[in-house]
């Protein structure tokens, strides 16, 4: 069962705009070599200019470690959260 964490997280970026590269979460940098998911999230009950618009990244660790992490980007302050931690590979996520 993966692990609630839901804490902010500072992100750094590849040449690629938009897919990030490593975070570091607690004073620890973690590199990504794999990101295994990408999905979006849009609330369409609000209007658009009040809406929540969140990018979720499913991104494997070079040390085998598997996160869920997400970009909030929807009206005042954008940031990024460490959203879960799967304890075992074969944990689905999203």
């Amino acid at each position: 069962m993966p692990k609630f964490i839901s804490e902010e997280i500072e992100v750094k970026f590849a040449d690629k705009p938009g897919l990030p590269q490593s975070f570091i979460w607690r004073g620890k940098e973690y590199k990504i070599s794999e990101i295994k998911g990408v999905q979006r999230f849009v609330d369409f009950r609000k209007p658009w200019w009040r809406r929540r618009h969140r990018d979720y990244f499913l991104v494997k660790t070079e040390a085998g470690e598997t996160f869920e992490i997400y970009f909030h980007r929807g009206p005042g302050r954008q940031y990024w959260v460490l959203f879960k931690a799967y304890q075992e590979d074969n944990e689905s996520g999203f």
